[in-house]
């Protein structure tokens, strides 16, 4: 029993101390991130902006160049993200949990699909992507949620679980099998995530509800 704990802790310091420094604070201000944005700290932000950046060197030389695309998009949403949480509410206040409604739903699907298809031919095509298909679609997932987190609707972290659990399968059949561990950590804070937004704001509506 006390080998089925240690051997899994054993491979994540071996993993980590193989990284290069770069992709170890990449992950480090990657989790930092993460635990911040499930607490709804806009601290959370600045670093998203370091790891994705980092990120996007590393993926980029694994020829996964929608993700490496994806990752510059990052850092630009994550500029957006920390304004929109910081003063985006009403009258400049910080932004509070909210729900999507059907009509951005519609939306932001006919944009995924439409972004999809020509995605995936270029990166078959004429980049020569690992995964292209599987590449372009966790992109436009990705890109999805990551707008959603910025303007703080709850269903972004139903699309994290979505594409966290691709990349899991992804970085495992590329070797990287640490990364797919990662994935694994960050499939599980989406997980708590949603369920720490979904509380946030139904205390927020009783709130709301409550007479003046």
């Amino acid at each position: 029993m006390l080998d089925f704990v240690i051997e899994p802790i054993n491979f994540i310091i071996a993993f980590i101390n193989a990284m290069g420094l770069g992709e170890q604070v990449s992950i480090a201000t990657g989790l930092i991130y993460i635990v911040l944005s499930v607490r709804q700290n806009a601290l959370c932000w600045p670093f998203g902006i370091v790891s994705v950046a980092i990120w996007m060197v590393v993926v980029f030389q694994g020829k996964l160049y929608s993700d490496a695309f994806l990752q510059f998009i990052y850092v630009v949403l994550g500029f957006y993200g920390w304004y929109q949480w910081v003063r985006g509410g009403d009258g400049h206040e910080p932004l509070k949990v909210r729900k999507i409604d059907r009509k951005l739903s519609c939306r932001l699907a006919i944009i995924g699909l439409l972004t999809f298809i020509p995605l995936g031919y270029v990166s078959e095509n004429y980049l020569g992507a690992s995964f292209p298909w599987w590449d372009a679609l966790t992109t436009v997932i990705s890109l999805i949620a990551q707008y959603l987190l910025a303007k703080k609707y709850l269903e972004n972290w139903l699309l994290w679980i979505t594409a966290d659990t691709m990349y899991i399968v992804i970085y495992y059949l590329k070797g990287w099998t640490g990364y797919s561990g990662l994935m694994t950590v960050y499939t599980i804070m989406a997980i708590i995530g949603f369920a720490q937004w979904l509380k946030s704001y139904k205390v927020d509506r009783s709130v709301e509800c409550q007479p003046a």
